[in-house]
């Protein structure tokens, strides 16, 4: 784990001069209490990393100045899109840290056959700042450059014609799916066939997650109607907020973005 990472609001940071308020002033005042000459990375949601050194520190106010513009390492070309089935308690909220952690570009609730959580539009409403604030924070722990985003709530239906329709791969984790279409060993052909065609850049992939039940059969149909791939997580059964993590990190490992 390298420096801290804080990602500031747009406007912020002008030319070689960046002024601090708000949350990220107080951080750096009254919770890490930071000084004059302290060196930080500052994070705008562009895509590019500022280093920077505080020149000032007031009571609301900090004030640095721009030394250096870096792109970070720690963001993944593949443009991962989690579809995750409601879930219960934190178990939402533990999926959109871990799944920004590891380099999910962006989170699509979905409203799954067995899903237990099933707020209303006003409820699922009133949860997204709580969410925003667990994904800047893990976005800033992990060295993320950008904001995974998170997209309004979707049907299963609506959920993998997304799928299909924005990415280049999607796939749908079911137990029930035979372990011989793993996901690992399916994303990683796709990966070989693509760089065999000489097709380069970022590629985007969708996974779709089931709730605490998992999916249907008839989930599993549509699925495969919309042509989302079917893929195993292996021979046990896993809680489905294990199961978000060990998808996006089977992902992003085939995909390169873990190291080769």
């Amino acid at each position: 784990m390298g420096s801290r990472s804080f990602f500031v609001e747009p406007g912020s940071i002008q030319g070689d001069r960046a002024v601090l308020r708000g949350q990220v002033a107080h951080q750096l005042n009254h919770v890490l209490r930071l000084a004059e000459g302290d060196v930080i990375e500052l994070l705008d949601n562009s895509g590019t990393l500022y280093l920077a050194r505080i020149l000032e520190c007031a009571r609301e106010e900090v004030v640095a100045r721009v030394e250096e513009r870096r792109e970070p390492a720690a963001e993944p070309r593949t443009r991962l899109t989690l579809y995750q089935a409601l879930l219960k308690g934190d178990k939402m909220e533990t999926v959109l840290q871990k799944g920004t952690e590891i380099g999910v570009t962006r989170f699509v609730p979905v409203l799954g056959e067995r899903s237990v959580s099933r707020p209303g539009a006003g409820e699922l409403e009133r949860k997204l700042p709580r969410w925003r604030v667990i994904i800047r924070e893990a976005a800033e722990q992990s060295g993320r450059a950008t904001l995974p985003e998170v997209g309004p709530l979707a049907s299963l239906e609506e959920a993998c014609r997304q799928a299909a329709a924005a990415a280049a791969l999607s796939f749908m984790a079911w137990e029930e799916e035979e372990m011989s279409f793993g996901l690992g060993r399916l994303v990683r052909e796709a990966r070989r066939t693509r760089e065999g065609r000489g097709e380069a850049g970022p590629v985007a992939v969708s996974v779709l997650v089931g709730p605490e039940g998992g999916f249907s059969a008839r989930e599993a149909g549509i699925a495969r109607s919309a042509g989302v791939r079917l893929a195993s997580l292996g021979p046990r059964i896993l809680r489905a907020e294990t199961a978000a993590v060990v998808a996006a990190t089977v992902v992003m490992e085939a995909m390169g973005e873990m190291g080769d």
